[in-house]
């Protein structure tokens, strides 16, 4: 007998569409009174709610900015700032076939509502992403932000091999697929049913984010005296990931981490104690600031609870942040 309950997903997966919204200067409280959606979610993160929401409310933070590409838009921010959920994971695979394998884990534990499968004929790989059941609201946007984020996280990865002729995305608008996203000629009008993204075979291998010939800190455009300034600046640059870790960290520096651990101790100092540092001066300052939610403070400063960020925050300044916050008004 066919299961009947409507499909759920985790609020989670509308955080960073809420925070979007209130960057763009708009009333979240509003919105989510108007479309009847518990406040509760800006903190309890793990509640269930049916998908059929988190639709209609990007639908409608799109109609409300104006916004034809909103969610082309946000996708490319999670992927970019691995920022919120199933992006936060990603960060770490180096591989375009590692990475699709672990965004099928991750998008699994988030919600009931659809079938993702990933297909290699060894001309082309495809992903599909299927939904259990018809929507009875508008998918649009949702397809466009899952398509954006997937290609911002292949296309760095395949690096110059890159190229949107080789790619076809069928999605259910083709409208509020962005230019920057994808031209046309790479787009076909499909279903509600689903999303489809393929790409050659080839890249499932490719890894361009780390290569050899890639340059190190010491090489960017941001030249620095220490190392220790290096490590700081891509601790300040990469805080939003909630799994950066001296492995990360090293690699960028073209160092064992045993040796950029090593080498940062012989100046007083180590990966935690800065990533810490940089984290607590971003956190300090946007609270002071008064311009964004502590919910999403949190989530840029690489938390994915607003109550570890709290308890960090509190061992930073010996208080709450709604504490700080209030006593600056």
């Amino acid at each position: 007998m066919p299961d009947s309950s409507p499909p759920l997903v985790r609020a989670a997966l509308l955080m960073p569409l809420i925070l979007h919204f209130e960057d763009r200067g708009g009333d979240v409280d509003l919105l989510l009174d108007d479309m009847q959606i518990s406040k509760a979610i800006r903190t309890d993160f793990d509640r269930l709610i049916p998908v059929k929401a988190i639709y209609e409310t990007i639908d409608e933070i799109a109609t409300r900015l104006g916004d034809p590409f909103l969610g082309a838009t946000v996708g490319r921010d999670m992927a970019r700032n691995a920022m919120g959920p199933v992006t936060q994971h990603l960060a770490g695979e180096q591989t375009v076939g590692n990475l699709l394998d672990r965004f099928l884990i991750s998008v699994g534990s988030y919600g009931n509502s659809t079938n993702y499968r990933l297909e290699n004929d060894g001309q082309y790989a495809t992903l599909k992403m299927t939904r259990k059941v018809e929507p009875d609201a508008n998918p649009t946007h949702p397809d466009a932000l899952t398509l954006a984020l997937l290609i911002e996280q292949i296309r760095p990865r395949v690096g110059q091999a890159w190229d949107p002729k080789d790619v076809l995305a069928v999605v259910v608008d083709e409208t509020v697929v962005p230019d920057w996203l994808l031209p046309r000629s790479s787009l076909i009008t499909g279903s509600k049913m689903g999303l489809t993204l393929r790409f050659p075979s080839r890249w499932m291998v490719m890894n361009q984010a780390f290569e050899t010939g890639d340059m190190s800190l010491g090489e960017t455009a941001k030249e620095f005296e220490t190392l220790v300034g290096s490590v700081r600046s891509f601790c300040s640059d990469h805080m939003s990931d909630p799994k950066l870790d001296i492995t990360k960290t090293a690699r960028a520096c073209r160092l064992h981490p045993k040796a950029l651990s090593r080498k940062l101790s012989s100046e007083g100092t180590s990966f935690k104690a800065i990533l810490d540092e940089q984290r607590q001066q971003y956190a300090t300052t946007a609270i002071g600031e008064g311009e964004m939610t502590v919910t999403e403070i949190a989530f840029r400063t690489g938390f994915t609870q607003a109550s570890n960020f709290t308890r960090a925050y509190r061992r930073w300044t010996g208080k709450a942040p709604s504490q700080a916050r209030a006593k600056q008004r």
